[in-house]
């Protein structure tokens, strides 16, 4: 969740604080979905086309805040918007969303990589890592 400095949801801690803001994210996106399914806001969320037309909408106050992936978030905030803030990443329901590496068709790095990744997963180094240089960066957890 992504919003800019002054706005009536920049403090939010929790979920329920986001409720009465209105809301935008781009069409047929989990963020959207997230929207909907977890904040169940009082108005009917925007939807937009592109990021980038969410993010036109946050400039021009047509909408208090912006649901995204966090990596999303993070260029949001320090490259599109000149206030930009990161509120808090949603709660996880389910199965959260996975990123990959993308390598050729038969790559012999393929399960070289998969074998560092699983490792990684499975010593705790990835949650680590998140902890560190997501929820310590400026996108914590919302309650």
């Amino acid at each position: 969740m992504i919003s800019v400095k002054g706005s009536k949801i920049a403090g939010a801690k929790t979920v329920a604080a986001l409720r009465n803001a209105k809301l935008g994210a781009q069409v047929g996106t989990t963020s959207y979905n997230a929207i909907v399914d977890q904040i169940k806001p009082a108005s009917q969320p925007a939807v937009y086309d592109t990021n980038d037309q969410a993010v036109q909408a946050l400039k021009n106050h047509q909408i208090d805040g912006i649901v995204v992936d966090l990596p999303t978030a993070f260029y949001m905030t320090s490259a599109q918007l000149k206030s930009g803030v990161i509120i808090g990443q949603l709660p996880t329901t389910g199965k959260p969303e996975q990123f990959g590496a993308v390598l050729t068709k038969g790559s012999p790095l393929t399960p070289c990589v998969t074998k560092a990744v699983n490792t990684l997963r499975s010593n705790g180094t990835l949650t680590k890592l998140a902890n560190k240089w997501l929820t310590g960066q400026g996108a914590p957890k919302l309650s």
